[in-house]
């Protein structure tokens, strides 16, 4: 089923699909001819869990504890959505229409403009994506628009179709209870330490939040490159049940909001920009 608005871009064995409309989230890629990112083929599927095709923008990133943060003296609420853990999941810019400002054949730039309607801080967000025949590169510039200092987590829940093998650069693991971590970092597992050189995914539950070792994670021959001001690592696949892994590069820490030098900072008028890669 095709997706009203997609935009798409190809060149060599790459194409790729953008929807603005849709969080400007890529609603599929692929490399001669194969899924590379979970596709998105109903729009009814997100009403199911709007995480898991693509990659969707996260800001603020993954948990934020009882929906509630304090910077800079003031106290923030965010609204609770994910009851089981008494926290405010993934923000809701996934849920945003981007605006679209500019495309071709070759790439397609798209804004999201907040003026406090999913998170209480005004920014703007400019996505843009550009194919080649090596690969696709997007680019997240956010820009403060605020008066006020802006404190932020960022992350993009990239969800890849299950390989056979993955490796994903990761370090000390946080410690959680109920998926909030404690502040305390544990040393990797046997199974943990094989993401680092080479590990199947199917039918093995790969979940967990690690500090970066480096900016590239494999999946089987696709090189998936990030920035070097993400941070972390996340990791989630359903136990290796359901055909995907998310391996999701993230800056700040889970539930960064509330932990000392957990979150960056922009300055009124002060831009950051993350980049990603897909490349073979």
């Amino acid at each position: 089923m095709k997706i009203n608005d997609t935009i798409t871009l190809k060149e060599g064995k790459w194409e790729a699909g953008i929807c603005p409309r849709l969080g400007a989230n890529i609603v599929y890629l692929k490399f001669d001819g194969k899924n590379i990112l979970r596709p998105l083929k109903d729009e009814k599927d997100l009403e199911a869990n709007p995480y898991i095709q693509g990659a969707p923008i996260l800001l603020p990133a993954n948990r934020t504890y009882l929906g509630k943060f304090t910077f800079e003296g003031i106290e923030y609420t965010l609204p609770i959505n994910e009851e089981r853990t008494n926290s405010h999941l993934h923000g809701i810019v996934h849920t945003k229409s981007f605006d679209l400002v500019e495309a071709n054949d070759e790439y397609v730039i798209a804004k999201y403009s907040n003026h406090g309607e999913c998170y209480p801080f005004n920014f703007d967000l400019t996505v843009k994506y550009a194919i080649d025949a090596a690969g696709l590169t997007a680019e997240y510039t956010i820009t403060n628009t605020d008066k006020k200092n802006m404190p932020y987590t960022f992350c993009l829940h990239s969800t890849f179709m299950q390989p056979e093998s993955f490796t994903m650069p990761v370090g000390y693991k946080q410690e959680t209870v109920n998926d909030i971590p404690t502040g305390e970092y544990l040393p990797l597992t046997e199974q943990e330490t094989k993401y680092i050189s080479g590990s199947p995914s199917k039918d093995l539950n790969v979940c967990g939040y690690y500090i970066s070792r480096a900016n590239i994670a494999t999946i089987d021959n696709i090189m998936f490159a990030v920035s070097d001001n993400f941070d972390h690592w996340i990791t989630y696949n359903a136990q290796g049940k359901r055909n995907f892994i998310c391996i999701e590069p993230q800056a700040g820490d889970v539930n960064g909001l509330n932990t000392p030098d957990g979150y960056k900072v922009l300055t009124p008028g002060e831009s950051t920009t993350y980049m990603t890669r897909y490349f073979n």
